[in-house]
């Protein structure tokens, strides 16, 4: 689900008064309610539209902005979990295409995936070394993950 104000991101959550989904930047939690900015307004007034001034204080507002999606989601996924890769299919993909730097690419490293396909995997030696990491367990994903 996409915000309503930023469609390129992912929605974090829905306004208790319009229903609508925002995201993080756009919702702003009021007495443990999330609200979109646009409504905010209108939370208020009727607030103070229910009780004589002297007794209506104004709502406490809690903005958190602190992003608790991983690293992964946030960098690569866009909000969506991207799930590890196969160490079985990186070890195929280096057996039989490891010269032209393909496992690399699976495993999210564009950089030397294209640098592996450019030099023949490194005259051959870097892809023998990829094929042996991955088999050693030592080979890593774009972000740091081992293999599974």
């Amino acid at each position: 689900m996409q915000c309503a104000n930023h469609p390129q991101q992912q929605a974090s959550g829905m306004c208790t008064y319009c229903g609508k989904p925002f995201c993080e930047e756009c919702l702003v939690e009021v007495n443990g309610k999330m609200y979109c900015k646009a409504d905010l307004g209108n939370v208020v007034n009727e607030a103070e539209k229910k009780g004589s001034p002297e007794s209506v204080s104004a709502p406490v507002i809690n903005v958190t902005t602190t992003n608790t999606s991983t690293a992964t989601a946030k960098v690569e996924g866009y909000g969506i979990g991207i799930p590890p890769k196969s160490k079985t299919t990186a070890l195929l993909l280096c057996l039989f295409l490891g010269v032209l730097g393909i496992h690399r690419f699976y495993v999210g490293k564009t950089g030397t995936g294209i640098i592996w396909l450019c030099t023949g995997g490194l005259c051959g030696i870097g892809a023998l070394i990829d094929f042996i990491a991955i088999i050693t367990g030592g080979f890593k994903d774009t972000f740091g993950r081992p293999l599974v």
